[in-house]
């Protein structure tokens, strides 16, 4: 695919829309879509109003109280989330486009990753909303019998993040209705295209006000769906920021919010690791979309035994990949997702390089003389022999960049690892898989890989962030709330 030959660029002819109460809305507010592969004004986006939310609101609220949604067999409702990823499927070339376009990630990168995520998550749900019993047993005494039930919230705020608007839009949304919920969904809003252009594929599949989208600002949209009174859950994606925002907006309202944050994560290398399958993990890991992943594995700790071979290697591989236009099928990154982000990540780079935090080995130099320098393109860059107390270490930069720390014994790469503000992910890679479970069991992480990085399966194994990394887990279980019925089969007898 190439901008020249694409065919899709005919999809930002129209304003993207905001769905509300099953009505696909553009002919208000709007704001400009801005590529950051090449900085230009490519379309145009609605932006949801104040009046739009308090409307959006109360037909989320009707559709979820008295609309057919809730009422619905599982069966039912997974039949129309299937729907859903027939839509996706029929368009996926169209969202591989918007994806690159919109947030700079690489067509491939969508392709082989986020449509694939997404497919899975749909079905995943499809099949939990068919199966979502609860448990039935004697308690106290043979006269009494309990069950439990486990129930929707009701209309549930999903705010979405910026680095996978595509994929975490889907997987949420399809949790929350698998669960009986509606879904007012807030995309981020530097990233809203390719939901708001999949409202415009499904609004007719569902009842009207069970999705809602509202693209806008987090402190305008965001803030006011978040203190919304008939909003009954918040769940965002996002920094530690905007959550710690979250909570103290929702703090009067005892409202249940469920987040996801930052990590460092780090991975630690021992001497036994085998090289080839380690080098591999580790530069995906750590420059897969660009940094631009929650749980990328941007402190990466190696045994002193094979620090200088695996620190060559590694650079060696890093300048290997091909960073570039993100229609571009054989480019492995494309840009950042925008100007402040770009700015972000240069500041802690250009403090890194000023305050001697680490020797820089590769990276670190604009581009200045291609297609890449008219966009927010950032060279992969690694910084060498970097304390772990340094600026570099200890933050999320949440870009390609990453750090190298020797260590000698396992205890210290602990300590290294465990001392952080954060809790996201961790691996560790060896050929001794004993030694794998002590230090896995000793990591403090919501999610521990073990001679990888990522893993399928996830959405099988849900889990939250340790530390400043989050509060809840991802899966459908906290969309769900459980009731319990006790039920007294005699009551003659007390």
């Amino acid at each position: 695919m190439s901008p020249e030959t694409s065919g899709y660029w005919e999809l930002f002819d129209k304003t993207f829309p905001m769905l509300i109460d099953g009505k696909l809305i553009n002919d208000g507010e709007t704001t400009d879509v801005v590529s950051p592969r090449d900085k230009k004004v490519v379309g145009k986006i609605a932006v949801a109003s104040k009046d739009d939310v308090n409307r959006a609101v109360a037909a989320a609220k009707k559709a979820g109280e008295s609309g057919p949604w809730s009422k619905m067999t599982g069966q039912d409702r997974a039949k129309i989330l299937m729907q859903i990823a027939d839509a996706i499927s029929s368009h996926q070339k169209e969202f591989e486009f918007l994806e690159a376009i919109d947030v700079g990630k690489p067509v491939t990168g969508v392709r082989y990753s986020d449509l694939p995520i997404s497919l899975d998550s749909l079905s995943y749900f499809a099949g939990r909303a068919q199966d979502l019993a609860g448990t039935s047993k004697e308690v106290g005494t043979a006269d009494v019998f309990h069950r439990s039930r486990l129930e929707p919230f009701g209309t549930v705020l999903e705010v979405l993040p910026w680095n996978g608007p595509l994929w975490t839009g889907v997987q949420r949304m399809a949790a929350i209705l698998a669960a009986g919920n509606v879904a007012v969904i807030k995309p981020a809003e530097i990233a809203s295209v390719s939901f708001t252009y999949l409202a415009s594929l499904i609004a007719d599949l569902l009842p009207a006000g069970v999705l809602t989208v509202l693209p806008g600002s987090g402190s305008k949209v965001g803030a006011q769906l978040t203190t919304h009174p008939d909003i009954d859950m918040v769940s965002l994606t996002g920094s530690v920021e905007t959550g710690a925002q979250v909570l103290r907006d929702t703090a009067h309202q005892i409202k249940t919010v469920s987040l996801e944050l930052g990590g460092k994560n780090p991975n630690i290398i021992l001497n036994d690791a085998d090289m080839d399958s380690t080098l591999m993990w580790s530069v995906m890991g750590a420059f897969a979309n660009s940094g631009q992943i929650c749980v990328s594995g941007s402190r990466i700790l190696i045994q002193r035994g094979i620090y200088e071979e695996f620190v060559s290697r590694f650079v060696a591989d890093v300048e290997k990949l091909s960073v570039g236009d993100p229609l571009d099928e054989s480019n492995f990154m494309g840009s950042v997702v925008g100007e402040t982000h770009f700015k972000k990540i240069w500041e802690y780079i250009d403090s890194a390089i000023a305050n001697k935090q680490g020797k820089l080995l590769t990276g670190g130099t604009p581009y200045t003389d291609d297609f890449r320098s008219k966009g927010w393109f950032i060279k992969p860059t690694v910084f060498a022999d970097v304390a772990s107390t340094c600026e570099i270490a200890c933050e999320e930069i949440f870009g390609p960049v990453v750090t190298l720390t020797p260590f000698d014994e396992i205890d210290e790469a602990l300590a290294i690892a465990n001392g952080s503000n954060f809790g996201l992910s961790a691996g560790v890679f060896t050929q001794d898989l004993n030694r794998a479970a002590v230090v896995a069991n000793a990591l403090q992480a919501g999610q521990v890989y073990i001679n990888q990085w990522f893993a399928p399966g996830v959405l099988q194994a849900p889990s939250g962030g340790y530390k400043h990394s989050g509060l809840g887990a991802v899966g459908i279980e906290k969309y769900l709330q459980t009731k319990n019925i006790f039920t007294r089969i005699n009551p003659t007898r007390i």
